[in-house]
């Protein structure tokens, strides 16, 4: 009888508690970080980071921790602590860098492109001539089957060639192994003069009779490395399993994004392939630019150019 009266108070609490208005929220809590304020992981609202089990109720009630101006230091750069929920950092986001949960992350700031770059146009695209193209395709002279090599992975190209100038880019790359990004710009150079579509592209190649700027560079990373990425230049650039480089240190193969307001966390609406440089030392970039256009190549303009590539291989 007793137990019967121990279960029946019980469930009677228990009632009692689901019914009372949630007062956890907004009180003070403390951690071995600091005193915070329980507030909702759903709602997101918090300016810092949760750190769990410090508030009573559920899981998803946690003690947000105040951190402004948290300061991070990452191998891709210095930054300050931020929610990924907000999507607000004028550069990308590097996890394991920041205290608490994992959507408080170092915002690593992408620098500005400079005002004038010697080694591409300062405005707008410039399609490459019949005469440059010849120069910028640093890739065309290795005759290649693309599937083979791609399959044999550490073939060495040209292994037989005499590398008597070692300035000239088709000697120096003739004379030894191709990189993935190597066999990404080949992958993509196949299709050069394919028509602008609008979501055209996927791993096995154009669709809707042609491709986007991601559908190209989604296809040609995706025959290379079999990394399927998505379908939207944004989502490319924020994706984790791609590596930020920065434009001093790019290479064939990495993939080159712009953005309005150079906000490239959030504004980025187009990406290309770079080549490498032609005899000039101009940068090349290898993309498909907008409806009416072909998959072509074009020196690098840097008005919204992002102050960081990624790179898929």
């Amino acid at each position: 009888m007793a137990s019967y009266i121990v279960l029946i108070s019980l469930a009677l609490a228990s009632s009692a508690t689901a019914l009372m208005p949630r007062g956890d929220i907004g009180t003070v809590c403390k951690t071995p970080k600091g005193s915070g304020i329980c507030g909702s992981t759903v709602k997101a609202d918090c300016n810092g980071y949760y750190m769990p089990g410090y508030c009573p109720g559920d899981n998803t009630i946690q003690c947000c921790i105040k951190a402004t101006n948290h300061a991070c230091s990452t191998p891709d750069g210095n930054g300050l602590c931020a929610r990924t929920e907000k999507n607000d950092c004028n550069g990308f986001y590097t996890a394991g860098y920041c205290p608490g949960d994992k959507h408080f992350q170092c915002c690593v700031p992408s620098p500005d492109p400079p005002a004038e770059d010697p080694e591409g146009d300062d405005s707008t695209e410039e399609e490459v001539s019949s005469a440059d193209t010849e120069a910028a395709d640093l890739h065309e002279p290795l005759d290649i089957d693309l599937d083979a090599t791609i399959a044999a992975n550490n073939t060495i190209i040209g292994d037989d060639i005499e590398p008597e100038d070692e300035e000239d880019p088709l000697v120096a790359r003739a004379a030894k192994k191709l990189t993935r990004g190597d066999l990404i710009v080949k992958a993509a150079e196949k299709w050069l003069g394919k028509k602008y579509v609008f979501g055209g592209g996927d791993c096995s190649g154009p669709t809707k009779g042609g491709f986007d700027c991601s559908g190209l560079v989604l296809h040609a990373v995706c025959k290379v490395t079999k990394k399927k990425l998505p379908h939207k230049a944004q989502a490319q650039y924020n994706l984790k399993k791609g590596k930020h480089v920065k434009l001093s240190q790019i290479r064939p193969g990495d993939a080159l994004f712009w953005a309005k307001d150079k906000k490239c966390s959030s504004k980025t609406h187009h990406v290309g392939i770079y080549v490498g440089k032609d005899k000039k030392g101009k940068r090349i970039v290898l993309h498909a630019p907008h409806t009416g256009s072909v998959v072509k190549k074009a020196k690098v303009w840097t008005s919204g150019l992002c102050g960081s590539a990624v790179r898929f291989w």
